[in-house]
Protein backbone atom coordinates (compact mmCIF):
# COMPACT_ATOMS: atom_id res chain seq x y z
CA UNK A 1 0.00 0.00 0.00
CA UNK A 2 2.93 2.30 1.03
CA UNK A 3 4.43 1.72 -2.57
CA UNK A 4 1.35 1.81 -4.22
CA UNK A 5 0.75 5.05 -3.04
CA UNK A 6 4.16 6.35 -3.22
CA UNK A 7 3.88 5.48 -6.88
CA UNK A 8 0.79 7.58 -7.88
CA UNK A 9 1.86 10.63 -5.46
CA UNK A 10 4.95 11.24 -6.96
CA UNK A 11 3.39 10.83 -10.53
CA UNK A 12 0.38 12.74 -9.90
CA UNK A 13 2.34 16.35 -9.93
CA UNK A 14 3.45 15.51 -13.05
CA UNK A 15 -0.44 14.41 -14.99
CA UNK A 16 -2.07 17.16 -13.17
CA UNK A 17 0.93 19.21 -14.97
CA UNK A 18 0.33 17.43 -18.36
CA UNK A 19 -3.41 17.72 -17.80
CA UNK A 20 -3.27 20.96 -17.46
CA UNK A 21 -1.04 22.40 -20.24
CA UNK A 22 -3.39 20.50 -22.70
CA UNK A 23 -6.39 21.82 -21.89
CA UNK A 24 -4.45 25.64 -22.02
CA UNK A 25 -3.25 24.26 -25.35
CA UNK A 26 -6.56 23.50 -26.38
CA UNK A 27 -8.13 26.65 -25.47
CA UNK A 28 -5.48 28.51 -27.73
CA UNK A 29 -6.47 26.58 -30.47
CA UNK A 30 -9.89 27.36 -29.91
CA UNK A 31 -9.33 30.78 -29.67
CA UNK A 32 -7.24 30.69 -33.01
CA UNK A 33 -10.10 28.85 -34.40
CA UNK A 34 -12.46 31.50 -33.87
CA UNK A 35 -10.51 34.30 -34.77
CA UNK A 36 -9.98 32.38 -37.83
CA UNK A 37 -14.12 32.27 -37.83
CA UNK A 38 -14.30 35.68 -37.84
CA UNK A 39 -11.64 36.50 -40.56
CA UNK A 40 -13.69 34.17 -42.51
CA UNK A 41 -16.96 35.81 -41.97
CA UNK A 42 -16.13 39.61 -42.19
CA UNK A 43 -14.11 38.37 -45.62
CA UNK A 44 -17.45 36.97 -46.47
CA UNK A 45 -19.33 40.42 -46.23
CA UNK A 46 -16.60 42.39 -47.26
CA UNK A 47 -17.78 42.73 -50.88
CA UNK A 48 -21.70 43.29 -49.49
CA UNK A 49 -19.48 46.37 -47.08
CA UNK A 50 -17.49 47.73 -50.25
CA UNK A 51 -20.81 48.00 -52.30
CA UNK A 52 -22.68 50.01 -49.68
CA UNK A 53 -19.35 52.46 -49.00
CA UNK A 54 -19.72 52.88 -52.81
CA UNK A 55 -22.83 53.44 -52.46
CA UNK A 56 -22.73 55.69 -49.42
CA UNK A 57 -19.93 58.02 -51.52
CA UNK A 58 -22.16 58.01 -54.88
CA UNK A 59 -25.23 59.12 -52.26
CA UNK A 60 -23.29 61.97 -50.79
CA UNK A 61 -21.80 63.50 -54.08
CA UNK A 62 -25.32 63.94 -54.96
CA UNK A 63 -26.28 65.35 -51.56
CA UNK A 64 -23.57 67.87 -52.25
CA UNK A 65 -24.80 68.93 -55.64
CA UNK A 66 -28.02 70.20 -53.92
CA UNK A 67 -26.71 71.51 -50.89
CA UNK A 68 -24.72 74.08 -52.66
CA UNK A 69 -27.77 74.91 -55.18
CA UNK A 70 -26.43 73.67 -58.53
CA UNK A 71 -28.73 74.46 -60.84
CA UNK A 72 -30.08 72.15 -62.44
CA UNK A 73 -33.73 71.59 -63.84
CA UNK A 74 -36.08 67.98 -63.29
CA UNK A 75 -34.74 66.18 -66.89
CA UNK A 76 -30.89 66.83 -66.02
CA UNK A 77 -31.44 65.46 -62.55
CA UNK A 78 -32.94 62.51 -63.36
CA UNK A 79 -30.79 61.67 -65.80
CA UNK A 80 -27.62 62.05 -63.54
CA UNK A 81 -29.46 59.88 -60.98
CA UNK A 82 -30.10 56.99 -64.23
CA UNK A 83 -26.53 57.43 -64.94
CA UNK A 84 -25.92 56.65 -61.17
CA UNK A 85 -27.80 53.75 -61.48
CA UNK A 86 -26.68 52.30 -65.03
CA UNK A 87 -22.93 52.98 -62.86
CA UNK A 88 -23.59 50.51 -60.03
CA UNK A 89 -25.91 47.13 -61.45
CA UNK A 90 -26.55 46.66 -58.04
CA UNK A 91 -28.55 49.80 -57.32
CA UNK A 92 -32.26 50.09 -57.84
CA UNK A 93 -33.08 53.50 -57.02
CA UNK A 94 -31.61 56.56 -56.59
CA UNK A 95 -33.59 60.05 -55.64
CA UNK A 96 -33.31 62.98 -53.39
CA UNK A 97 -36.56 63.54 -51.22
CA UNK A 98 -37.31 67.20 -49.60
CA UNK A 99 -38.21 67.70 -45.98
CA UNK A 100 -42.06 68.62 -47.18
CA UNK A 101 -41.95 64.57 -48.50
CA UNK A 102 -41.79 65.74 -52.28
CA UNK A 103 -39.79 63.69 -54.89
CA UNK A 104 -36.98 65.96 -55.99
CA UNK A 105 -35.88 63.87 -59.29
CA UNK A 106 -35.26 60.06 -59.00
CA UNK A 107 -33.49 57.59 -61.62
CA UNK A 108 -37.28 56.11 -61.89
CA UNK A 109 -40.29 57.50 -63.61
CA UNK A 110 -42.83 55.57 -61.08
CA UNK A 111 -42.61 58.55 -58.76
CA UNK A 112 -46.19 57.69 -57.67
CA UNK A 113 -44.35 54.44 -56.20
CA UNK A 114 -41.57 55.70 -54.56
CA UNK A 115 -43.84 58.23 -53.01
CA UNK A 116 -45.57 55.55 -51.28
CA UNK A 117 -42.43 54.21 -49.74
CA UNK A 118 -42.74 54.68 -45.92
CA UNK A 119 -38.78 54.36 -45.18
CA UNK A 120 -38.17 57.00 -48.18
CA UNK A 121 -40.90 59.66 -46.22
CA UNK A 122 -38.94 59.40 -42.92
CA UNK A 123 -35.69 59.71 -44.62
CA UNK A 124 -35.37 63.59 -44.53
CA UNK A 125 -35.93 63.41 -40.59
CA UNK A 126 -32.79 61.96 -39.89
CA UNK A 127 -29.85 64.38 -39.63
CA UNK A 128 -27.03 61.95 -39.99
CA UNK A 129 -25.88 58.99 -42.64
CA UNK A 130 -28.05 56.01 -42.27
CA UNK A 131 -28.99 52.49 -43.40
CA UNK A 132 -32.17 50.77 -43.66
CA UNK A 133 -33.52 47.52 -44.70
CA UNK A 134 -36.56 47.23 -46.65
CA UNK A 135 -38.10 43.64 -47.31
CA UNK A 136 -39.88 44.88 -50.89
CA UNK A 137 -38.28 47.43 -52.54
CA UNK A 138 -40.82 50.44 -54.48
CA UNK A 139 -39.08 49.61 -57.92
CA UNK A 140 -37.37 45.96 -57.80
CA UNK A 141 -40.03 44.49 -55.65
CA UNK A 142 -36.69 42.92 -53.93
CA UNK A 143 -35.12 42.83 -50.52
CA UNK A 144 -33.11 46.60 -50.30
CA UNK A 145 -30.76 48.25 -48.47
CA UNK A 146 -31.80 51.96 -48.40
CA UNK A 147 -28.32 53.86 -48.06
CA UNK A 148 -29.46 57.84 -47.10
CA UNK A 149 -27.74 61.08 -46.98
CA UNK A 150 -28.44 64.34 -45.17
CA UNK A 151 -28.41 67.29 -47.39
CA UNK A 152 -27.39 70.41 -45.66
CA UNK A 153 -27.54 73.81 -47.27
CA UNK A 154 -25.04 76.77 -46.91
CA UNK A 155 -27.03 77.59 -43.46
CA UNK A 156 -26.81 74.75 -41.84
CA UNK A 157 -30.70 73.54 -42.53
CA UNK A 158 -31.47 70.49 -43.65
CA UNK A 159 -33.41 70.95 -47.06
CA UNK A 160 -33.68 67.26 -47.46
CA UNK A 161 -32.38 63.56 -48.28
CA UNK A 162 -30.66 61.38 -50.66
CA UNK A 163 -31.80 57.79 -51.32
CA UNK A 164 -29.99 54.90 -52.77
CA UNK A 165 -31.02 51.87 -52.94
CA UNK A 166 -29.34 48.48 -53.34
CA UNK A 167 -30.17 44.60 -53.63
CA UNK A 168 -29.71 42.77 -50.56
CA UNK A 169 -27.39 40.33 -51.36
CA UNK A 170 -27.06 36.82 -50.22
CA UNK A 171 -23.66 36.37 -48.40
CA UNK A 172 -21.40 32.90 -48.26
CA UNK A 173 -18.48 32.90 -46.85
CA UNK A 174 -16.07 30.55 -47.48
CA UNK A 175 -14.64 27.50 -45.70
CA UNK A 176 -12.26 27.94 -42.82
CA UNK A 177 -9.09 25.29 -42.64
CA UNK A 178 -7.90 25.45 -39.11
CA UNK A 179 -4.82 22.92 -37.61
CA UNK A 180 -7.08 20.68 -36.81
CA UNK A 181 -10.13 20.37 -39.35
CA UNK A 182 -11.93 22.26 -41.81
CA UNK A 183 -14.90 24.64 -40.42
CA UNK A 184 -17.86 25.21 -42.90
CA UNK A 185 -20.28 27.48 -42.63
CA UNK A 186 -23.34 25.05 -42.69
CA UNK A 187 -26.29 28.14 -41.84
CA UNK A 188 -26.05 31.57 -43.14
CA UNK A 189 -28.84 34.25 -42.66
CA UNK A 190 -29.15 38.03 -42.48
CA UNK A 191 -31.56 39.49 -39.79
CA UNK A 192 -32.37 43.03 -38.66
CA UNK A 193 -31.22 44.33 -35.20
CA UNK A 194 -34.67 43.54 -33.80
CA UNK A 195 -34.56 40.00 -34.83
CA UNK A 196 -36.30 39.49 -38.25
CA UNK A 197 -34.99 37.28 -40.21
CA UNK A 198 -34.69 38.17 -43.98
CA UNK A 199 -33.01 35.64 -45.65
CA UNK A 200 -31.40 32.09 -45.10
CA UNK A 201 -29.74 29.36 -47.27
CA UNK A 202 -31.56 26.41 -45.66
CA UNK A 203 -35.37 25.73 -45.40
CA UNK A 204 -36.85 27.74 -42.55
CA UNK A 205 -37.55 24.29 -41.00
CA UNK A 206 -33.89 23.04 -40.86
CA UNK A 207 -32.88 26.43 -38.92
CA UNK A 208 -33.92 25.83 -35.40
CA UNK A 209 -32.13 22.41 -35.31
CA UNK A 210 -28.42 23.96 -35.68
CA UNK A 211 -29.12 26.81 -33.97
CA UNK A 212 -28.46 27.11 -29.86
CA UNK A 213 -30.93 26.44 -27.59
CA UNK A 214 -31.06 30.06 -25.94
CA UNK A 215 -29.83 32.29 -28.87
CA UNK A 216 -32.65 35.20 -29.53
CA UNK A 217 -31.94 37.12 -32.47
CA UNK A 218 -32.97 40.56 -30.96
CA UNK A 219 -30.08 40.05 -28.23
CA UNK A 220 -27.28 39.44 -30.12
CA UNK A 221 -26.02 42.76 -31.03
CA UNK A 222 -23.27 42.36 -27.94
CA UNK A 223 -21.95 39.31 -29.93
CA UNK A 224 -21.20 41.25 -33.36
CA UNK A 225 -17.58 40.34 -34.42
CA UNK A 226 -17.04 38.19 -31.19
CA UNK A 227 -17.89 34.56 -32.41
CA UNK A 228 -18.58 31.74 -29.59
CA UNK A 229 -18.85 28.11 -29.11
CA UNK A 230 -22.30 26.42 -28.76
CA UNK A 231 -24.34 23.57 -29.20
CA UNK A 232 -27.15 23.30 -30.99
CA UNK A 233 -30.36 21.59 -30.04
CA UNK A 234 -29.29 18.27 -31.66
CA UNK A 235 -26.52 18.41 -29.06
CA UNK A 236 -23.38 19.41 -31.94
CA UNK A 237 -20.78 21.43 -31.07
CA UNK A 238 -20.52 24.14 -33.36
CA UNK A 239 -19.59 28.31 -33.37
CA UNK A 240 -21.80 31.21 -33.78
CA UNK A 241 -20.32 34.00 -36.05
CA UNK A 242 -21.72 37.66 -35.88
CA UNK A 243 -21.06 40.17 -38.63
CA UNK A 244 -22.47 43.72 -38.79
CA UNK A 245 -23.83 44.27 -42.33
CA UNK A 246 -25.30 47.57 -42.09
CA UNK A 247 -26.79 49.40 -39.14
CA UNK A 248 -29.67 47.32 -39.51
CA UNK A 249 -28.56 44.38 -40.57
CA UNK A 250 -26.59 41.26 -39.38
CA UNK A 251 -25.41 38.22 -40.95
CA UNK A 252 -25.37 34.96 -38.66
CA UNK A 253 -23.01 31.98 -39.64
CA UNK A 254 -23.30 28.99 -38.02
CA UNK A 255 -19.80 26.91 -38.56
CA UNK A 256 -19.65 23.20 -37.87
CA UNK A 257 -16.08 20.97 -38.57
CA UNK A 258 -15.94 18.33 -40.29
CA UNK A 259 -15.81 15.04 -38.61
CA UNK A 260 -13.41 12.62 -39.51
CA UNK A 261 -9.95 11.72 -38.04
CA UNK A 262 -8.54 14.92 -37.40
CA UNK A 263 -11.53 15.93 -35.38
CA UNK A 264 -11.26 13.15 -33.11
CA UNK A 265 -7.84 13.31 -32.88
CA UNK A 266 -7.89 17.11 -31.80
CA UNK A 267 -9.41 16.46 -29.03
CA UNK A 268 -8.40 13.18 -27.86
CA UNK A 269 -4.89 12.36 -28.63
CA UNK A 270 -3.66 15.91 -26.43
CA UNK A 271 -4.75 13.71 -22.93
CA UNK A 272 -3.45 10.42 -24.28
CA UNK A 273 0.31 10.88 -22.92
CA UNK A 274 -1.10 12.16 -19.46
CA UNK A 275 -4.05 9.41 -19.53
CA UNK A 276 -1.15 6.87 -19.95
CA UNK A 277 1.13 7.98 -17.61
CA UNK A 278 -1.54 7.44 -15.31
CA UNK A 279 -2.69 4.16 -16.14
CA UNK A 280 0.78 2.98 -15.51
CA UNK A 281 1.04 4.71 -11.98
CA UNK A 282 -2.43 2.67 -10.98
CA UNK A 283 -0.88 -0.67 -12.64
CA UNK A 284 2.37 -0.36 -11.04
CA UNK A 285 0.31 0.29 -7.76
CA UNK A 286 -2.12 -1.95 -7.97
CA UNK A 287 0.69 -4.91 -8.63
CA UNK A 288 2.65 -3.69 -5.74
CA UNK A 289 -0.84 -3.65 -3.35
CA UNK A 290 -1.80 -6.51 -4.47
CA UNK A 291 1.12 -8.36 -3.75
CA UNK A 292 2.36 -7.10 -0.41
CA UNK A 293 -1.09 -6.18 1.47
CA UNK A 294 -4.19 -6.58 -0.72
CA UNK A 295 -4.29 -10.24 -0.34
CA UNK A 296 -2.80 -10.24 3.29
CA UNK A 297 -5.74 -8.28 4.42
CA UNK A 298 -8.25 -10.36 2.16
CA UNK A 299 -7.42 -13.19 3.27
CA UNK A 300 -7.51 -11.86 6.85
CA UNK A 301 -11.16 -10.22 5.83
CA UNK A 302 -12.61 -13.74 5.19
CA UNK A 303 -11.37 -15.54 8.06
CA UNK A 304 -12.85 -12.50 10.33
CA UNK A 305 -15.81 -13.01 8.59
CA UNK A 306 -16.37 -16.77 8.61
CA UNK A 307 -15.91 -16.40 12.57
CA UNK A 308 -18.49 -13.39 12.93
CA UNK A 309 -20.90 -15.57 10.70
CA UNK A 310 -20.19 -19.06 12.09
CA UNK A 311 -17.70 -18.57 15.02
CA UNK A 312 -15.74 -20.62 13.41
CA UNK A 313 -11.50 -20.22 13.54
CA UNK A 314 -9.91 -19.96 10.19
CA UNK A 315 -6.36 -20.35 9.29
CA UNK A 316 -4.86 -16.90 7.53
CA UNK A 317 -2.53 -18.44 4.60
CA UNK A 318 0.53 -16.90 3.66
CA UNK A 319 0.37 -14.72 6.86
CA UNK A 320 3.96 -15.54 7.94
CA UNK A 321 5.15 -14.29 4.19
CA UNK A 322 2.99 -10.29 5.04
CA UNK A 323 4.86 -7.24 5.92
CA UNK A 324 5.38 -6.60 9.57
CA UNK A 325 2.04 -4.14 9.88
CA UNK A 326 -0.42 -7.29 8.69
CA UNK A 327 1.41 -9.74 10.75
CA UNK A 328 0.53 -7.04 14.01
CA UNK A 329 -3.03 -7.00 12.94
CA UNK A 330 -3.51 -10.73 13.29
CA UNK A 331 -2.00 -10.80 16.19
CA UNK A 332 -4.59 -8.15 17.63
CA UNK A 333 -7.45 -10.16 15.91
CA UNK A 334 -6.35 -13.88 17.42
CA UNK A 335 -6.39 -11.53 21.00
CA UNK A 336 -9.79 -10.14 20.04
CA UNK A 337 -11.07 -13.24 19.03
CA UNK A 338 -9.92 -14.81 22.42
CA UNK A 339 -11.81 -11.50 24.07
CA UNK A 340 -14.72 -12.31 22.33
CA UNK A 341 -14.93 -15.55 23.10
CA UNK A 342 -14.63 -15.18 26.87
CA UNK A 343 -16.92 -12.30 27.39
CA UNK A 344 -19.52 -13.90 25.37
CA UNK A 345 -19.04 -17.24 27.89
CA UNK A 346 -19.58 -14.42 30.67
CA UNK A 347 -22.45 -12.85 28.66
CA UNK A 348 -24.36 -16.47 28.47
CA UNK A 349 -24.06 -17.25 32.05
CA UNK A 350 -25.31 -13.54 32.97
CA UNK A 351 -28.35 -14.25 30.92
CA UNK A 352 -28.94 -17.78 32.02
CA UNK A 353 -29.01 -15.98 35.54
CA UNK A 354 -31.00 -12.81 34.68
CA UNK A 355 -33.70 -15.26 32.75
CA UNK A 356 -33.54 -17.64 36.16
CA UNK A 357 -34.11 -14.32 38.39
CA UNK A 358 -37.15 -12.72 35.98
CA UNK A 359 -38.92 -16.42 36.02
CA UNK A 360 -38.70 -16.24 39.79
CA UNK A 361 -39.69 -12.66 40.30
CA UNK A 362 -42.42 -13.19 37.80
CA UNK A 363 -43.62 -16.71 39.91
CA UNK A 364 -43.28 -15.04 42.71
CA UNK A 365 -45.19 -11.57 41.54
CA UNK A 366 -47.89 -14.39 40.61
CA UNK A 367 -48.29 -16.12 43.84
CA UNK A 368 -48.26 -12.44 45.48
CA UNK A 369 -51.18 -11.52 43.67
CA UNK A 370 -53.01 -14.62 44.82
CA UNK A 371 -52.46 -13.90 47.88
CA UNK A 372 -54.05 -10.48 48.07
CA UNK A 373 -56.28 -12.18 46.06
CA UNK A 374 -57.62 -14.85 48.39
CA UNK A 375 -57.34 -11.85 51.26
CA UNK A 376 -59.63 -9.56 49.59
CA UNK A 377 -62.17 -12.92 49.59
CA UNK A 378 -61.85 -13.38 52.39
CA UNK A 379 -62.98 -9.70 53.55
CA UNK A 380 -65.46 -10.41 50.84
CA UNK A 381 -67.15 -13.34 52.77
CA UNK A 382 -67.03 -11.32 56.11
CA UNK A 383 -69.01 -8.06 54.64
CA UNK A 384 -72.64 -7.08 54.43
CA UNK A 385 -72.79 -4.42 52.41
CA UNK A 386 -73.98 -5.11 49.20
CA UNK A 387 -72.10 -2.12 47.95
CA UNK A 388 -68.37 -2.83 49.62
CA UNK A 389 -68.65 -6.64 48.01
CA UNK A 390 -69.29 -5.29 44.52
CA UNK A 391 -65.99 -3.21 45.29
CA UNK A 392 -64.04 -6.11 46.37
CA UNK A 393 -65.54 -8.24 43.45
CA UNK A 394 -63.73 -5.42 41.04
CA UNK A 395 -59.90 -6.20 42.96
CA UNK A 396 -60.45 -9.60 42.79
CA UNK A 397 -60.90 -9.92 39.56
CA UNK A 398 -58.11 -7.15 38.73
CA UNK A 399 -55.51 -8.92 40.98
CA UNK A 400 -56.40 -12.26 39.62
CA UNK A 401 -55.70 -10.83 36.07
CA UNK A 402 -52.84 -9.40 36.93
CA UNK A 403 -51.65 -12.58 38.50
CA UNK A 404 -52.68 -14.57 35.20
CA UNK A 405 -50.11 -11.86 33.52
CA UNK A 406 -47.72 -13.18 35.27
CA UNK A 407 -48.01 -16.45 35.18
CA UNK A 408 -48.20 -16.57 31.12
CA UNK A 409 -44.94 -14.69 31.43
CA UNK A 410 -43.63 -17.23 33.70
CA UNK A 411 -44.25 -19.65 31.49
CA UNK A 412 -42.04 -18.43 28.56
CA UNK A 413 -38.93 -19.67 29.40
CA UNK A 414 -35.44 -18.63 27.88
CA UNK A 415 -36.87 -16.12 25.33
CA UNK A 416 -35.54 -12.49 25.22
CA UNK A 417 -38.42 -11.43 22.75
CA UNK A 418 -41.48 -12.17 24.45
CA UNK A 419 -44.60 -13.29 21.54
CA UNK A 420 -47.40 -10.79 22.42
CA UNK A 421 -50.07 -13.19 20.21
CA UNK A 422 -49.51 -16.47 22.76
CA UNK A 423 -49.63 -13.94 26.19
CA UNK A 424 -52.72 -11.77 25.21
CA UNK A 425 -54.55 -14.61 24.21
CA UNK A 426 -53.63 -16.44 27.49
CA UNK A 427 -54.78 -13.45 29.11
CA UNK A 428 -58.11 -13.10 27.89
CA UNK A 429 -58.58 -16.73 28.39
CA UNK A 430 -58.36 -16.26 31.78
CA UNK A 431 -60.25 -13.06 32.13
CA UNK A 432 -63.13 -14.87 30.51
CA UNK A 433 -62.67 -17.50 33.58
CA UNK A 434 -62.83 -15.12 35.94
CA UNK A 435 -65.91 -13.39 34.90
CA UNK A 436 -67.86 -16.34 33.04
CA UNK A 437 -67.62 -14.70 29.65
CA UNK A 438 -68.67 -17.46 26.98
CA UNK A 439 -66.51 -18.70 24.46
CA UNK A 440 -66.65 -16.47 20.55
CA UNK A 441 -67.43 -13.37 22.97
CA UNK A 442 -64.08 -11.79 22.30
CA UNK A 443 -62.80 -11.16 18.62
CA UNK A 444 -58.70 -11.65 18.20
CA UNK A 445 -56.44 -10.07 15.50
CA UNK A 446 -53.36 -10.61 16.27
CA UNK A 447 -50.55 -10.07 14.32
CA UNK A 448 -47.32 -11.82 15.36
CA UNK A 449 -45.72 -9.12 17.18
CA UNK A 450 -42.68 -9.54 19.82
CA UNK A 451 -41.86 -7.53 22.33
CA UNK A 452 -39.03 -7.35 25.00
CA UNK A 453 -40.58 -8.23 28.85
CA UNK A 454 -39.76 -4.92 29.89
CA UNK A 455 -42.73 -3.64 26.90
CA UNK A 456 -45.04 -6.91 27.20
CA UNK A 457 -45.71 -6.46 30.91
CA UNK A 458 -47.42 -3.16 30.82
CA UNK A 459 -48.96 -4.20 27.19
CA UNK A 460 -50.53 -7.16 28.99
CA UNK A 461 -51.54 -5.29 32.15
CA UNK A 462 -52.80 -2.46 29.77
CA UNK A 463 -54.94 -5.12 27.94
CA UNK A 464 -56.63 -6.98 31.15
CA UNK A 465 -57.71 -3.43 32.72
CA UNK A 466 -59.22 -2.73 29.13
CA UNK A 467 -60.83 -6.21 28.95
CA UNK A 468 -61.66 -6.59 32.27
CA UNK A 469 -63.93 -3.70 32.37
CA UNK A 470 -66.17 -4.88 29.50
CA UNK A 471 -66.17 -8.16 30.67
CA UNK A 472 -67.71 -6.89 34.19
CA UNK A 473 -70.51 -5.29 32.21
CA UNK A 474 -72.30 -8.96 31.23
CA UNK A 475 -75.24 -7.58 30.23
CA UNK A 476 -73.92 -5.16 27.60
CA UNK A 477 -72.21 -7.83 26.20
CA UNK A 478 -74.30 -8.28 22.89
CA UNK A 479 -72.14 -7.06 20.81
CA UNK A 480 -68.97 -8.60 21.83
CA UNK A 481 -65.45 -7.59 22.48
CA UNK A 482 -63.07 -6.90 19.49
CA UNK A 483 -59.35 -6.53 20.59
CA UNK A 484 -56.71 -6.28 17.56
CA UNK A 485 -53.14 -5.94 17.88
CA UNK A 486 -50.93 -4.29 14.74
CA UNK A 487 -48.20 -2.36 12.96
CA UNK A 488 -49.13 0.83 11.67
CA UNK A 489 -46.00 2.73 9.94
CA UNK A 490 -43.19 2.95 12.90
CA UNK A 491 -45.71 2.33 15.76
CA UNK A 492 -47.64 -0.87 17.21
CA UNK A 493 -50.94 -0.23 18.04
CA UNK A 494 -53.43 -2.05 20.47
CA UNK A 495 -56.91 -1.58 19.82
CA UNK A 496 -60.03 -2.61 21.97
CA UNK A 497 -64.16 -2.26 21.60
CA UNK A 498 -66.22 -3.11 23.62
CA UNK A 499 -69.81 -1.79 24.99
CA UNK A 500 -70.05 1.37 26.41
CA UNK A 501 -69.21 1.42 30.06
CA UNK A 502 -68.66 4.19 32.58
CA UNK A 503 -65.21 3.64 33.06
CA UNK A 504 -64.51 4.81 29.19
CA UNK A 505 -66.79 7.64 28.82
CA UNK A 506 -65.80 11.48 29.08
CA UNK A 507 -67.34 12.70 32.03
CA UNK A 508 -65.81 9.93 33.96
CA UNK A 509 -62.81 11.96 35.91
CA UNK A 510 -63.55 10.98 39.61
CA UNK A 511 -64.05 8.15 41.61
CA UNK A 512 -63.69 4.17 41.54
CA UNK A 513 -65.07 4.72 37.75
CA UNK A 514 -62.10 6.63 36.91
CA UNK A 515 -59.03 4.22 37.70
CA UNK A 516 -58.98 2.27 34.46
CA UNK A 517 -58.37 5.18 32.50
CA UNK A 518 -55.94 6.83 34.86
CA UNK A 519 -53.79 3.39 35.09
CA UNK A 520 -53.83 2.65 31.26
CA UNK A 521 -52.23 6.15 31.02
CA UNK A 522 -49.57 5.20 33.51
CA UNK A 523 -49.05 1.87 30.68
CA UNK A 524 -48.54 3.75 28.06
CA UNK A 525 -46.30 6.39 29.83
CA UNK A 526 -44.61 3.03 30.68
CA UNK A 527 -43.78 2.04 27.01
CA UNK A 528 -43.35 6.08 25.84
CA UNK A 529 -47.10 5.95 24.26
CA UNK A 530 -50.54 7.51 24.31
CA UNK A 531 -53.89 6.28 25.14
CA UNK A 532 -56.84 7.85 22.93
CA UNK A 533 -60.84 6.52 24.20
CA UNK A 534 -63.74 7.51 22.07
CA UNK A 535 -67.38 6.64 22.20
CA UNK A 536 -69.09 6.11 18.90
CA UNK A 537 -72.63 4.01 18.21
CA UNK A 538 -72.96 3.15 21.62
CA UNK A 539 -69.62 1.54 21.78
CA UNK A 540 -66.22 2.55 24.04
CA UNK A 541 -63.08 2.34 21.69
CA UNK A 542 -59.45 2.06 23.47
CA UNK A 543 -57.00 2.63 21.62
CA UNK A 544 -52.75 2.50 22.90
CA UNK A 545 -50.25 3.17 20.45
CA UNK A 546 -46.47 3.49 21.36
CA UNK A 547 -42.94 2.80 19.00
CA UNK A 548 -42.12 -0.23 17.75
CA UNK A 549 -38.21 0.91 18.76
CA UNK A 550 -38.17 1.44 22.38
CA UNK A 551 -34.47 1.44 22.42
Amino acid sequence: MLLGSTLVMALLPLGILSMVQTWVSLGQVDQAILHGIDGASQAGVSKQIELIQDAQSAARTISYIFSVGMPLDIQSCNSRMKAVVDEMPQATLVTMITTEGEIECASSDEFDKIAAEPALLDLPQKPDLSLTYIPQGPISGKPVIMVGVPVIDAQGRQMGAVALMLIQQAITPAAYQSDYGLWQAVLTATYTSEGVLLAADRPVEEIPALLPANLQLNALGGSVGEPYYSYGTDGQRRIVSITRVADDVNLLAIWEQEHGASAWASRVIPYLLPALTWAAALIAAYIASQRLVVRHVRALARAMTAYMSHRKRETVPGIADSPAEIQRLHGVYAELIAAIEQDEAELENLLVDKDRLLREVHHRSGNSLQIIASVLRMYRRESGDPALRGVLDGLINRVIALSSTHTSLYGLEGRQDVPMDAVLNAVIHRLKEIHGIPIGSARKQFQPITLPAQAAIPLALALAETVSCFFGAKDQMKGGVDVALDVQGQDIRLYVEGPNVPEFQPETTHGLASLPRRMLTQFAGQLRGRVVTRIADNRSMVELTFPRNLH
